[in-house]
């Protein structure tokens, strides 16, 4: 943008005529070509700023103030990345080189072409970028032109465009277009992190009644309330994806065997048990489900295994049943049909067990309470975990009855603790929704002699955010008597404030995940401190699930958390006798007290410190869905020795 003065235009002597009048007009502008630059600068249509080649603003023309939302005071003497989107790389990343023979340039100037930038309000805009270097007389750099075009309109339309052909437009979900990228690029992602590809394929039962009986209306909206619970329902790194009239599909990633893929479409049903209100009427909802698992396929064939176990789950009008490809089948689920059926006589012949994990209070380790949790003592596969039969228990509608069984058991065996302990029974979203489940509660603490302040129920956020009024009433029932509600797995899917106006809630448990982070991961921190807040900001007792190890325990209770359950405190094992019970309320107490109660007269007490007996055997944990742990230790006078004890603990013991 300069001349070399041997190079400037000279008017030739005695040149008259227009050609003379041309030249000598061009004498007058090279003359005060710095008036002229300044001239064209600052009226120029399109947003420009004069930078040094480190990439710092020496002055902004009026276009580049609008179009970045600042003044030309506020630019000046600011570097240029101060305009970069702070969600991009950092331009220094991209290994941008300039071409042979020109100045070192900041690279924030040499990336030409579109961008996305910020203004000074946080907003997002995109431009296209060029630059361009103005040049001494003798050659030498001197500063940068650098010019933006605001594009942000076009970008939109057709981010717009893309969205449209790739989205359905009644629920939102991505459409059948795009599950061919998505799944391509799950398929491509398990191969190199070694795991698999799971897909869960729904399809609601007897949807065309619903539109026959109420109108393709209400059919739309029911359908746009299952998308949104599928939405809500699935984990960040999953997809959900409706295929196309009442057909739905959900892409798992990082599927470590079958029966995480069942847990999910145990989870996906769960959420679709909870009846939909539609014009004030209330619908129930089933669905049928194809499950297929794998990773060196491609995804036309994962998609005919899926659609496969689809058609053999709706097979001679079947409903709300699950059905696995056959390929997908491990070598021990190939007879799950048999479990299934083993199933209905586990509550006949006795082979249900509860085990109990003890909750405690995290300053001094007092103990509060415990949570029962199912386990089935299956007379030829040994002890099972809740994740190998409770898909078999929803394939049956044998929840309700299982459930039926957990909570009277739990009110027998719980009324035979000392009366300050507390009962923690989790209820499934079918059980609480049928008829009748208040009278069930009521005859479990009646025929126990329980006290209803003992039995604390524990339901998930998608039961209380999906309850129906029906269900609103049992609960309502219930805790009016004095059974108290808990909200479990706290904060890890759903609307959390939501849950808590809609029903009586009176506990939430800070689900383990959180908490197994909660002292390497600030952000994960942070999380479970506001969650901490809004509990007691709201009233509520807040207990922390899956603590493992001292540290955690230390951080919760210097940020205000009371209670607590985890390995550290205890496994889930089999009832505790009424003896060890009073033995470990004993061993808790002091010397001359025990001492006091148990002779007339007083004897002299070690001072030895009295070492808690802990169980030897273990049992082995599989999952947290399913509230699957091993046995539990109590704990006592050596604590600390007992958190090392689990920190040191191999994950399969």
């Amino acid at each position: 943008m300069s001349l070399p003065a041997s190079e400037v235009p000279r008017t030739p002597a005695g040149a008259t005529g227009p050609a003379g009048q041309r030249m000598r007009a061009i004498d007058t502008l090279l003359a005060d070509r710095g008036q002229l630059f300044q001239a064209l600068f600052l009226s120029a249509p399109i947003p420009k700023a004069l930078v040094d080649l480190d990439g710092h603003v020496l002055v902004a023309n009026p276009m580049m103030c609008a179009l970045t939302g600042r003044t030309a005071e506020e630019l000046a003497g600011r570097h240029v990345d101060l305009l970069a989107h702070p969600d991009d790389p950092p331009v220094g990343d991209l290994g941008l080189n300039v071409a042979e023979g020109e100045p070192q340039l900041d690279p924030n100037l040499l990336l030409d072409g579109e961008r996305r930038l910020r203004r000074s309000d946080g907003t997002e805009l995109w431009a296209i970028q060029s630059h361009e270097i103005v040049r001494h007389n003798n050659g030498q750099p001197q500063f940068v032109v650098l010019s933006l075009v605001d594009v942000t309109d076009r970008r939109r339309a057709e981010d717009d465009l893309v969205r449209r052909a790739f989205t359905d437009p009644l629920t939102g979900l991505p459409n059948r277009r795009a599950l061919t990228d998505r799944l391509r690029h799950a398929v491509a992602l398990s191969r190199r992190r070694g795991l698999q590809v799971g897909l869960v394929h729904l399809n609601i039962d007897r949807f065309k009644a619903v539109n026959e009986a109420l109108g393709h209306e209400a059919g739309d909206m029911l359908l746009s309330q299952v998308a949104d619970r599928l939405r809500w329902s699935t984990r960040v790194e999953d997809t959900a994806v409706r295929l196309g009239a009442d057909e739905f599909l959900v892409v798992a990633e990082d599927v470590e065997d079958l029966a995480g893929l069942r847990a999910l479409a145990d989870r996906l049903l769960s959420v679709l048990d909870e009846p939909f209100i539609v014009h004030e009427r209330e619908i129930t909802l089933s669905a049928s489900v194809g499950l297929t698992l794998g990773s060196d396929m491609t995804p036309d064939d994962l998609l005919r295994q899926a659609q496969s176990a689809l058609t053999r789950a709706k097979a001679d009008g079947s409903r709300a049943r699950i059905e696995v490809h056959e390929g997908a089948l491990a070598h021990d689920d190939v007879d799950a049909l048999q479990l299934e059926t083993d199933l209905k006589h586990a509550l006949e012949n006795e082979e249900l067990r509860l085990f109990y994990q003890p909750i405690v209070h995290l300053r001094d380790e007092t103990l509060l309470g415990y949570e029962a949790l199912v386990r089935w003592e299956h007379p030829t596969r040994g002890l099972l975990p809740p994740a190998m039969f409770l898909s078999a228990a929803e394939d049956n509608r044998l929840t309700a009855k299982l459930g039926a069984w957990v909570l009277h058991r739990a009110c027998t065996d719980a009324a035979q603790w000392p009366e300050d302990l507390r009962v923690h029974v989790n209820i499934s979203a079918r059980h609480l929704a049928e008829d009748g489940f208040s009278d069930l509660v009521a005859a479990a603490l009646a025929e126990s002699g329980l006290a209803p302040e003992r039995l604390e129920l524990e339901i998930t956020e998608s039961t209380a955010l999906f309850a129906a009024e029906a269900t609103l009433h049992s609960v309502a029932v219930v805790t009016d008597a004095g059974v108290t509600l808990a909200l479990d797995d706290f904060g890890t899917g759903y609307s959390a404030i939501t849950a808590l106006h809609r029903l009586p809630i009176h506990t939430v448990k800070i689900d383990r995940s959180f908490v197994a982070d909660v002292v390497t991961e600030p952000a994960t921190a942070a999380l479970v401190q506001g969650l901490l807040q809004l509990g007691r900001g709201m009233g509520l007792q807040v207990i922390a699930e899956g603590i493992e190890d001292l540290d955690q325990a230390a951080w919760l209770l210097d940020h205000g958390c009371a209670m607590a359950q985890g390995y550290a405190f205890g496994r889930p094992a089999p009832l505790p006798s009424r003896a060890e019970v009073l033995m470990g309320e004993l061993l808790d107490a002091p010397a001359e007290i025990v001492a006091g109660e148990l002779m007339d007269d007083p004897i002299p007490t070690s001072e030895l410190p009295v070492e808690r007996i802990v169980p030897a055997e273990l049992l082995d944990d599989d999952d947290d869905t399913g509230r699957l742990d091993g046995q539990f230790a109590l704990t006592g006078d050596s604590t600390g020795e007992l958190f090392d004890e689990l920190a040191d603990e191999p994950e399969d013991e």
